[in-house]
């Protein structure tokens, strides 16, 4: 903070912008309109992805270095890696201070003592009704419905489509086993999450995209049927192939 507002970085950060968006903004005439993109990546989220798949950032067996802010005699021991390096490793243009705040705010990193840090999340969740979380709703149901819609498509049949899995229960199960599922979901579903983006993070290509490169992904939730949709669903179903027999039984 400085002149009782808050600074360009700590404005990036905060909405998860490029800092030279900010800039653009705040030095652009009234009125300007900007053409906006949702980011693939938040600063936050660039620290964590390389602080867990860059092998500097990894000690014996795969466990990752507390990292000091900044360089002193201890991170000398360490191949004199700091979170500040890191953080200007991803986010040049940032300040790695700002930064840090931000991860310790968001539960992403803790002190643990004599000035070191540690990742304690592998991603950066935003908060609930943030611009970036109603983005984030916006391209998992995109995704999803590309998925379907792809899957549909004649050249898809034979198992030629994307992979694409439900698994369910034929009968209900209690509130209470409900919430160890919960508890094992998340358990499973992120050691199942951290192959993955180990996978692809290795052969992930930089620079701009062409024609040989493309984005992809793996989503993974877990869902609760909603009982009174699943009866609206149903009776649209009845109907829909009452009329199609209707449409048939004229011809």
């Amino acid at each position: 903070m400085s002149g009782g507002g808050p600074s360009t970085e700590a404005i990036a950060v905060l909405l998860n912008v490029d800092i030279k968006e900010v800039k653009d903004v705040l030095s652009s005439p009234s009125g300007k309109n900007f053409e906006y993109e949702e980011p693939q990546t938040t600063p936050v989220s660039k620290v964590l992805a390389a602080w867990h798949s860059d092998p500097r950032y990894s000690g014996p067996y795969g466990v990752l270095v507390d990292l000091p802010f900044a360089a002193s005699g201890d991170s000398a021991d360490r191949g004199g890696l700091t979170f500040s390096e890191l953080s200007r490793q991803c986010c040049p243009d940032i300040s790695p201070k700002v930064l840090l705040d931000e991860c310790i705010r968001t539960g992403c990193v803790v002190s643990v003592g004599s000035g070191f840090y540690r990742a304690a999340k592998r991603s950066h969740i935003p908060d609930p009704l943030s611009a970036l979380s109603i983005g984030h709703f916006a391209h998992v149901v995109h995704n999803v419905c590309e998925t379907c819609e792809r899957n549909l498509r004649t050249e898809s049949v034979g198992g030629k489509g994307l992979f694409e899995r439900a698994i369910f229960t034929d009968n209900r199960i209690t509130r209470t086993d409900l919430k160890a599922f919960d508890k094992y979901v998340r358990e499973r579903g992120q050691r199942f999450a951290d192959d993955i983006d180990i996978w692809l993070s290795s052969r992930a290509q930089p620079g701009p995209s062409d024609v040989d490169t493309v984005h992809t992904g793996i989503g993974i939730y877990h869902y609760v049927v909603n009982e009174e949709d699943e009866r609206e669903f149903g009776q649209a179903q009845i109907f829909g192939q009452a009329q199609i027999k209707g449409t048939k039984d004229a011809h």
